[in-house]
């Protein structure tokens, strides 16, 4: 599986939720909006939806591949999309109504893939293209219930580190995201509001969801082996990988779910 099937099949698995997610922002019809770290542009696509066909919608990520897909995948016409870098914007100050950023800005050491070491570094220059009256959305991957049946196990692996990363154990607490509202606060947002969404995920499952929830699992946990016991390594095996005659994503009645938090602040 390439790199932009896989993210095809996250963001199907996550869809429903976005969409409610996005339907909950209000955001208003002639606005000019960014899509900070767009990826390969499905949800960009869905925030475009939101504005007229007159108005600008920017998808920006600083992979230049994930921005040629997006530009050949794409349709709307309100949509631009650019290669470019959340530490080096190219763009005006007071550009924008709205910024819109999902699993972007995970802060933590450079050689994780994390944009920066501190929020401020960000939020300061998100803050600055910002119209005022302007308003920010922070949407992260907050939390998740998705071994069923297993709740031990799954809470021994997800006290690993992999499955907490970028997060690691000599990280100042503050940079953690579910701190986003102090971000927001440091960097001078007003009328800040939190709201967490629960996306359910329930059996049978489409062979995307398998797939996606597969990925997860190698994500969350595949690297987990020299930090868990033995026994709860093999549970591991033998309930999250395909290959075994217990992996519990063929279960009919499977149940789970996973959380994501948004993070709303406004520019004076």
């Amino acid at each position: 599986m390439n790199e932009y099937d896989l993210y095809e099949k996250l963001t199907r698995l996550r869809e429903p939720l976005i969409e409610k997610i996005i339907e909950s922002l209000g955001i208003k019809h002639d606005s000019r909006g960014i899509d900070i770290g767009c990826g390969i542009g499905r949800i960009t696509t869905l925030l475009s939806n939101k504005i007229g066909l007159n108005e600008e919608l920017i998808g920006l990520d600083f992979s230049e591949d994930m921005i040629n897909y997006a530009r050949k995948n794409s349709i709307q016409e309100n949509v631009t999309f650019i290669q470019g870098d959340v530490n080096h914007l190219p763009f005006n100050p007071d550009s924008f109504d709205w910024i819109w950023c999902m699993d972007t800005i995970w802060v933590g050491p450079e050689e994780f893939g994390c944009p920066a070491e501190e929020p401020d570094q960000i939020l300061n220059r998100l803050y600055k293209i910002l119209k005022p009256g302007g308003t920010i959305y922070l949407s992260f991957w907050s939390s998740q219930k998705i071994l069923p049946g297993y709740p031990l196990l799954e809470a021994r692996l997800n006290a690993s580190l992999s499955a907490n990363a970028p997060y690691l154990n000599d990280m100042n607490p503050d940079n953690h995201i579910l701190r986003g509202q102090k971000w927001l606060q440091n960097a001078k947002f007003e009328n800040i509001e939190v709201k967490s969404f629960v996306g359910d995920i329930v059996g049978p499952l489409s062979e995307n969801n398998k797939t996606a929830l597969t990925i997860l699992f190698r994500m969350f946990w595949g690297n987990s082996e020299n930090e868990v016991s033995q026994e709860d390594w093999e549970k591991y095996n033998e309930y999250c990988l395909p290959s075994s005659d217990k992996f519990i994503l063929n279960d009919s009645d499977y149940c789970g779910f996973y959380v994501y938090t948004l993070f709303k602040g406004m520019k004076k």
